[in-house]
């Protein structure tokens, strides 16, 4: 047997007679007395015998020992390669509009903004491409994304009953979610949107009511952020999950603690649950001063978290075989006018299209194949981090373009979220074990 090479330990604040212990291949999360904790090491160091057959079970139930014949990296490698050319599933996300009524500062789009909807052409293009598919997949997944997706209610209408028909008849799971900034995501629409089976939906804003009204104002330099608020209210009885994103940067990293007090008070938590946003200066969008490096980007969103007291279990880091739609071959955007891209940073940007619904675009093979032949586990650096089952390399995009700040923000806050969450799942079996203890008497 030898140790695995993603073991973590951290001291455990409440009781210095433990540690916790993490194995980032397993995702297995432990607490370890001290003195056993010693003799892994002594085993680790010196390959010292461990005489206790229970601790062994429990080291190999978690991945923290394994077989000497054990490869973890070619282990991590057939997982990386079975997720990315996997075909049983079909994933889209779909631009029906390239049209936007916000004029975000620092949007990587806002030079690619314009009045231009899918044509009932690229939209047939769409379904044809949907039902060729439908007979060898048992998963479909829709992002509806813009623009500004509500912009064009019919397209998503139209498309999305199609879809569902297309996969009732032929015995694939659909599920669809929307990233939209808000604005006309009013009662009428929430009902539209539940029937065509969107789930779950994305709701951007950028802090408190003065700093969001500067930060994501209408085109026609109108405050947005009331509207958003009113829309949500209206709604709540109705909302499906709602993750409303809070993008900072240094300038308003301060303001995002007014949006939790805010939901508490509109009585909106049940539904609505907030996370923070990174704004990045893509495609020389924003001044790059502004922004947050993932380093400290990081420490800011645990402080955010924290110091709201806000649920940090969603944060459990959680493997990862594929980063996303860019490194998986079942996943595609599709902008307004029918091109096709890889990751969502590149919609607009011609050069950086990978194919299109029509024939008469020429697709930048070396884009397409540069996204899916990277392997992190011969990746002189990310193939010896212990990081590397939760990360696989980080965002495909940023490495493309050569990007320094590529890396899992658990690279700089791993033991602050674990230290919080060993707690919390300790507080929780204590207080399962007295119920279960009263419930017995």
């Amino acid at each position: 047997m030898k140790p695995s090479n993603y073991n973590f330990f951290f001291p455990y604040e409440p009781d210095d007679t433990k540690v916790i212990a993490y194995n980032s291949f397993s995702n297995a999360l432990a607490l370890m007395e001290k003195d056993k904790h010693g003799t892994f090491m002594r085993f680790c160091s010196d390959n010292a015998e461990i005489n206790d057959a229970e601790f062994v079970e429990q080291l190999k139930r978690g991945n923290f020992i394994i077989d000497d014949t054990c490869n973890e990296l070619d282990l991590l490698k057939f997982r990386m390669l079975s997720a990315r050319y996997n075909t049983d599933s079909l994933g889209l996300t779909i631009a029906p509009t390239a049209d936007c009524n916000f004029r975000c500062p620092y949007c990587y789009e806002k030079d690619v903004i314009k009045p231009e909807y899918m044509s009932e052409e690229t939209q047939d293009k769409i379904i044809e491409l949907v039902e060729l598919k439908s007979g060898s997949i048992s998963h479909f997944h829709v992002a509806w994304y813009g623009g500004e997706p509500l912009m064009a209610m019919d397209i998503i209408q139209r498309l999305s009953e199609k879809f569902i028909e297309i996969c009732d008849k032929h015995n694939v799971t659909y599920s669809a979610n929307l990233v939209t900034n808000g604005y006309f995501l009013t009662r009428e629409n929430v009902e539209i949107l539940n029937r065509l089976k969107i789930s779950s939906i994305q709701v951007t804003m950028d802090g408190g009511r003065e700093i969001h009204n500067k930060m994501r104002p209408h085109k026609d330099g109108l405050p947005t952020f009331d509207t958003i608020i009113d829309n949500l209210v209206a709604s709540k009885d109705i909302l499906p999950q709602v993750s409303l994103r809070i993008n900072v940067d240094k300038t308003n990293i301060s303001s995002a603690k007014e949006i939790p007090a805010l939901l508490e008070e509109k009585k909106l938590t049940e539904k609505v649950t907030t996370y923070l946003g990174k704004i990045l200066d893509e495609n020389d969008s924003y001044d790059g001063s502004n922004c947050f490096n993932m380093c400290d980007f990081s420490q800011a969103e645990f402080r955010h978290y924290v110091e709201n007291e806000l649920d940090l279990m969603w944060r459990y880091p959680r493997g990862v075989a594929n980063v996303c739609a860019a490194d998986n071959i079942s996943a595609h955007i599709v902008s307004a006018d029918g091109r096709i891209y890889k990751c969502w940073a590149d919609i607009g940007n011609h050069s950086r299209c990978v194919g299109s619904l029509s024939a008469d675009v020429i697709a930048n093979e070396k884009v397409f194949l540069n996204y899916m032949l990277y392997d992190s586990t011969t990746d002189k650096v990310c193939s010896k981090c212990n990081l590397l089952p939760v990360c696989m390399g980080g965002c495909p995009y940023k490495r493309l373009n050569h990007s320094g700040d590529k890396c899992t923000m658990y690279k700089f806050v791993l033991e602050n979220y674990l230290g919080v969450i060993a707690k919390q799942i300790k507080s929780s079996m204590e207080k399962a074990a007295q119920t279960a203890d009263k419930g017995s008497e």
